[in-house]
């Protein structure tokens, strides 16, 4: 039985990011298909109230593409702001210190159950899309507020659940592939004012609208294999796979819904 939603499996977890390999594969996917242009990426960049000397802990930063979007803008560059990338992968905070972010930023390895910083340090703190990789969401909840400034606000993506899973577990379903039905993802858009308020009096939730429309379906099933909750599934459905969603195009395109978004909590 694969255990599709084993998302807060810490083990697993890093030997899935120990590179950037599958993290780049999953966001090609959705660069190439998105239907939404903006792009999710950028959205959210533009939802941030950056300020002159403004202290900001990005929490999961991956890759750090977000901060391409910092790289192009002069005008934030001018703002000269103490920016923190972090991740709890040895080898995503080995990629941030090669990159052109580790000469600009502060690059460290952390662990949001315990941030290694004093109360009330920074203006802004983001974590993209690993929340619901966390196992106790409520210390993580809690280690955020400590370390967020009073009138500072944090901003946390990520997926709901009747988006993408969804469509995966139909289709496993009538395959009659065998999977682990009981949620262990810890935070998301149905969930997560609920669980922020625990922490944080002033919560706001802002959706991101889009979907995938796929033409070659073969991305789609690597995506699905690249998935950290299915590496248990066999590689001898691959070609199940393919015919299946090869079977479900309309007008040449596979179409997949997305549900993503954000929160905004402010510490008061």
């Amino acid at each position: 039985m694969i255990d599709i939603e084993n998302m807060s499996n810490k083990t697993l977890l890093k030997e899935q990011y120990k590179n950037t390999n599958n993290l780049k594969l999953r966001k090609s996917l959705h660069e190439k298909y998105s239907v939404n242009k903006i792009g999710l990426q950028r959205w959210m960049f533009d939802q941030y109230p950056f300020h002159p000397k403004c202290k900001i802990l990005e929490l999961g930063s991956g890759r750090g593409e977000l901060w391409d979007y910092y790289l192009e803008n002069e005008k934030l560059q001018g703002y000269e702001m103490d920016i923190t990338l972090s991740d709890f992968s040895d080898g995503m905070v080995e990629h941030l210190q090669k990159s052109e972010l580790g000469s600009k930023m502060s690059i460290q390895k952390i662990d949001i159950l315990d941030i290694p910083f004093e109360d009330d340090t920074f203006d802004l703190i983001i974590a993209n899309s690993m929340l619901y990789h966390v196992r106790d969401i409520d210390l993580a909840l809690s280690e955020v507020k400590r370390v967020l400034k009073k009138g500072g606000e944090f901003y946390c993506s990520t997926s709901g659940i009747h988006g993408m899973i969804q469509y995966l577990y139909h289709a496993l379903d009538e395959l009659n592939i065998s999977y682990n039905k009981e949620s262990t993802i810890s935070f998301t858009l149905q969930n997560g004012t609920e669980l922020l308020k625990k922490q944080f009096s002033k919560v706001e939730r802002r959706d991101y609208e889009d979907a995938l429309a796929i033409d070659m379906v073969e991305d789609y099933v690597d995506y699905i294999y690249s998935m950290a909750s299915l590496q248990g599934l066999d590689r001898k459905n691959y070609d199940l796979f393919l015919n299946y969603f090869n079977s479900k195009k309309v007008d040449g395109y596979l179409h997949i819904p997305k549900e993503y978004g954000m929160f905004v909590a402010g510490k008061e």
